[in-house]
């Protein structure tokens, strides 16, 4: 599978992804080969008519700002440390890219599989596997966040329908290796910036880690993605839809046919922006590695094997404060 390597990309493309869900395989290929053009061509997509009620959505923006405004007592309390499987609060200026020089300008709620204390596969200890950590006496919010979270881990497996039907894989390749995954959602808080603070960027420069990320962004904007020509476009939102973009460990497995582009968040509204990030990632002990049909005679494997899990943490150990205790930011 040869390719060479396309033009700057202007704009990002948006696909309805309905057909995935209609069982017609005939639609769901002309869906597959959009997803391979925005893959290769842009790295990003937006998705629209998803199977996510709106009502859903609106409910888990509320929650994100409810959580956001709660006092910092109740937040420190289930604040994410080495032994909580990156589950719970980050506040401000914790986060930093490597290649950055100041933390990113933003506070999170963390969470992930629900994983149930007697659950077997906590036995293995991996350090991103445990239990999520939840705001005291907040029932009806935990409800709301949960279910968001079991919406879009429908949504996301359609969507690797799709990268598989493109791939030229079995539609249900990544079911396999998504029992135990490393689906980890975030609720995201910008504060506004003041004026001429435009170096404090709300998220440095990187590209993601694994496979997909399902993105929900509010109308503030600040969204930009960095195309071949160095160039920043941007990426507003847009209504009834989420942004995918493909993480660096698809573009391993298609052996640099997807692009894993870099992208940044910058808050120049004066106003709070909120998004709700999924990184949906495969199970801890995944090997990543070319795929048989990505590679062939004068188009060998680009990258070495790595295991999901080790490399998401690798990539944590460098970009987290709570990972680097000897390290002020």
């Amino acid at each position: 599978m040869k390719h060479s390597r396309p033009a700057a990309f202007k704009h990002i493309p948006v696909i309805d992804v309905a057909p995935l869900f209609s069982g017609n395989s005939m639609q769901a290929k002309s869906v597959a080969h959009e997803i391979r053009k925005a893959a290769v061509e842009t790295g990003f997509f937006y998705v629209v008519n998803h199977n996510i009620a709106p009502d859903l959505i609106d409910a888990t923006f509320m929650a994100a700002k409810y959580f956001f405004g709660l006092p910092d007592e109740k937040k420190m309390a289930i604040r994410v440390t080495e032994e909580s499987a990156h589950r719970g609060y980050m506040p401000f200026s914790q986060t930093k890219q490597p290649s950055q020089k100041r933390a990113d300008m933003k506070e999170s709620f963390n969470f992930a599989f629900p994983f149930q204390a007697d659950d077997p596969y906590l036995a293995h200890g991996y350090n991103l596997i445990g239990i999520n950590q939840w705001p005291k006496d907040e029932e009806d919010w935990r409800r709301i966040i949960e279910r968001y979270y079991s919406e879009i881990l429908i949504l996301g497996h359609k969507i690797l329908e799709g990268v598989a039907i493109c791939l030229d894989l079995d539609r249900y390749f990544f079911r396999g290796i998504y029992k135990h995954p490393l689906v980890r959602s975030r609720l995201l808080h910008y504060p506004p910036q003041r004026d001429g603070l435009v170096e404090n960027i709300g998220a440095g420069e990187h590209t993601d880690y694994g496979t997909i990320t399902i993105l929900w962004q509010d109308d503030i904007g600040g969204l930009q993605v960095k195309n071949r020509d160095g160039q920043w476009i941007d990426a507003p939102k847009i209504e009834g839809s989420f942004v995918i973009n493909i993480g660096d460990m698809l573009q391993s497995w298609s052996n640099d046919v997807f692009v894993s582009t870099p992208h940044r968040v910058l808050n120049t509204s004066r106003l709070e922006r909120y998004s709700i990030p999924t990184f949906f990632d495969p199970d801890y002990e995944t090997h990543v590695e070319c795929l048989p049909n990505c590679s062939g005679a004068g188009n060998p494997p680009r990258h070495s094997p790595i295991i999901a899990g080790e490399y998401i943490s690798a990539r944590y150990d460098g970009s987290y404060a709570y990972r680097q205790p000897a390290k002020t930011w």
